[in-house]
């Protein structure tokens, strides 16, 4: 059985319900999704969704005291991007469970996620590359959007170490982005068990948009990464923005990553938001 996660308050909680559906749609085999509830309303939602097992916060903090003294003194937001950490360790204490996927809850899936566990194989961590950034980046080389972690061994170091060093503070030098700098330390702690993925498949954001062909998008979904024809298998819709007319792609973020927005215009790329738009309930893209 696959094992994902994610998390979401009910600012996110369209988001993640649209995920989840995504996972549904495309994952052939079975699967379970754990999802952390930030409030009351996203854990009543939550707990009527199929294949979704509601976990509130409270669960999590009871087995994290760190995290608990942490959140005395972080940034809402901030407090947020150490859950993730926070939750793979958590569920990495079920002795059920043989791995956990960390999802963001803004990610839409397009193919089944058996792509990147074919990539993974036996690893113990897996991270995926932003594909525009290297590590001299504030904003790091890689991305949080999902994370893999095996229950063995190094899988569960990694993950604790992961969280530790964000609410211990105990390395501010990685402290550039929230909880996702960190992921560069994984390869260098863990070299002959982590994973560096996207070899064999394409995954979508504001920030790379820019760097793919889309010619084979609409007979094929794939897309031209370099010289590699690969199967695009899920989007970051980072940053979008719900309002009353719509949805704004990025909310007026990332600018410099979109050429000034202008990639909105590749109709590959406005087809994936129109139908991000229709799934959380909005027929419109404003531009």
């Amino acid at each position: 059985m696959k094992t994902f996660c994610t998390l979401s308050d009910k600012n996110y909680l369209p988001l993640g319900k649209a995920l989840v559906q995504s996972l549904s749609k495309h994952t052939k085999s079975d699967w379970r999704m754990y999802y952390l509830c930030l409030d009351e309303e996203t854990f009543k939602e939550v707990s009527n969704l199929d294949k979704v097992v509601a976990i509130p916060l409270r669960k999590v903090e009871e087995s994290n005291k760190d995290l608990v003294r942490y959140k005395e003194t972080a940034a809402y937001n901030e407090y947020c991007w150490s859950l993730a950490s926070a939750f793979c360790k958590y569920i990495l204490s079920f002795e059920s469970v043989d791995h956990v996927m960390y999802i963001d809850s803004d990610i839409f899936f397009y193919k089944d996620p058996q792509i990147i566990f074919d990539e993974q194989g036996s690893k113990s961590i897996g991270i995926i590359r932003h594909r525009h950034n290297t590590s001299s980046s504030p904003d790091g080389e890689y991305n949080v959007g999902v994370v893999f972690f095996r229950n063995d061994p190094p899988g569960r170091a990694c993950v604790a170490w992961w969280n530790n060093a964000i609410v211990n503070r105990t390395n501010p030098e990685l402290a550039t982005c929230g909880d996702q700098k960190y992921l560069e330390k994984f390869y260098e702690m863990f070299p002959s068990s982590t994973k560096i993925l996207d070899e064999t498949f394409a995954h979508t954001a504001p920030w790379n948009f820019r760097l793919y062909i889309y010619d084979n998008y609409f007979s094929k979904g794939t897309l031209i990464w370099g010289d590699k024809e690969q199967p695009l298998v899920f989007n970051h819709f980072s940053r979008i923005k719900i309002t009353e007319q719509g949805i704004d792609p990025t909310g007026g973020h990332y600018a410099d990553h979109t050429l000034g927005f202008q990639v909105f215009n590749i109709p590959a790329v406005r087809h994936m938001y129109l139908e991000y738009a229709r799934e959380i309930g909005k027929e419109e893209v404003s531009s």
